[in-house]
């Protein structure tokens, strides 16, 4: 038969052991993220230069007709940024009719209000063509508040 082992650790030693062990545990996980980690190179970063006022910041608004229907187009700026994009008044007829409206001014307000400049914004498959008609909206309601100076 076995003979059965009794083994008595007193917490001193386990401790001595235990501690290095989990320092040199989290001393190499934290070496093996560091070099697995891409560099930075210094001279990758850009210069902040100032920007100059593009737009005179305020809430413009347009309209954008849809066959018999009209929608109010809104457009909140800062003085160099977009800040929402969002359809006002849209009555239930209008929203029934045309469905995607809303769901895609939420995705271009978004992606405005997320710095993406006018001509980067990416359309979705599904509502390219409604997204492409209120971006025609948008630019000839940012025309109202260009400032002069940036007019071109």
């Amino acid at each position: 038969m076995a003979k059965t082992r009794i083994i008595v650790l007193k917490l001193k030693k386990l401790l001595r052991i235990a501690i290095p062990a989990a320092l040199i545990l989290v001393l190499l996980i934290l070496l093996l993220i560091l070099s697995l980690t891409p560099e930075k190179n210094n001279n990758d970063v850009e210069p902040i230069v100032p920007t100059l006022a593009t737009y005179r910041a305020g809430v413009y608004t347009s309209v954008i007709a849809l066959n018999d229907s009209y929608l109010n187009l809104e457009v909140i700026v800062d003085s160099d940024h977009i800040n929402s994009v969002r359809l006002v008044n849209l009555d239930e007829a209008t929203a029934a009719m045309y469905p995607l409206m809303e769901p895609a001014a939420a995705d271009i307000s978004a992606q405005l209000a997320a710095g993406t400049s006018l001509e980067d914004i990416t359309l979705s498959e599904s509502s390219k063509y409604t997204q492409t008609l209120l971006l025609g909206g948008i630019r000839a309601t940012l025309e109202k508040a260009v400032l002069p100076e940036t007019a071109q």
